[in-house]
């Protein structure tokens, strides 16, 4: 596992604010419930772990915040809201956690569901602002983070570590969108939610 916050820094410096669309998981009992398997893998050196109060998955990273105006943030907001209008609350699963190249992360599934989420917010950020900033992610792949690789980890250990766990898959209820000012320290990634769009179908 390499350096995730490296890979990130040209487009996302440490200290911007930029915003995100986000689904939250849940409860604080239920990201509790999600961390506490893996507290004992999350905290080995190289690794970052995400608190709970932290957790998210990210729909969309939308672009610096200094770089839309507030008209065009309104625009945005305006337009999810519309195309998410009828969707209902769904669940999804937080699968059981694996170690990707840059996280350990739970895959999300079915990620189709959350897919359209993703599909709507690239709608809106290109409807208002065209192409000046790249869709990110350009494909879609729904995980919720654990941890965060800071520098170069091994990755067979941990992947058998992961093997050895008994930790279950845990269901998420999926029941709005949230739009986040999001920044990062090169260790830890925290936010504030700006807007609520709920899915209420």
């Amino acid at each position: 596992m390499e350096d995730y916050f490296a890979t990130i820094e040209s487009y996302w410096p440490a200290g911007r604010d930029d915003y995100h669309w986000h689904v939250l998981p849940g409860s604080e009992l239920l990201r509790d419930r999600i961390c506490r398997p893996y507290a004992d893998i999350a905290h080995r050196p190289g690794l970052a772990p995400v608190r709970p109060a932290d957790m998210h998955i990210t729909v969309q990273h939308v672009a610096p915040a200094s770089e839309l105006t507030t008209s065009e943030l309104a625009q945005m907001v305006s337009l999810v809201r519309d195309y998410s209008a009828d969707i209902a609350p769904f669940a999804v699963t937080a699968a059981r956690a694996e170690a990707w190249e840059h996280a350990i992360v739970c895959p999300i599934r079915p990620g189709y569901l959350l897919t359209t989420l993703w599909q709507i917010t690239t709608s809106a950020t290109r409807q208002v602002t065209g192409r000046r900033f790249q869709i990110r992610p350009a494909v879609y792949l729904p995980h919720l983070s654990l941890a965060y690789a800071t520098s170069h980890v091994a990755q067979d250990p941990i992947r058998a570590w992961l093997a050895d766990s008994d930790a279950s898959e845990t269901p998420l209820p999926v029941t709005e969108l949230v739009l986040a000012a999001q920044q990062h320290n090169r260790r830890e990634i925290t936010f504030r939610i700006l807007e609520r769009v709920p899915l209420i179908g």
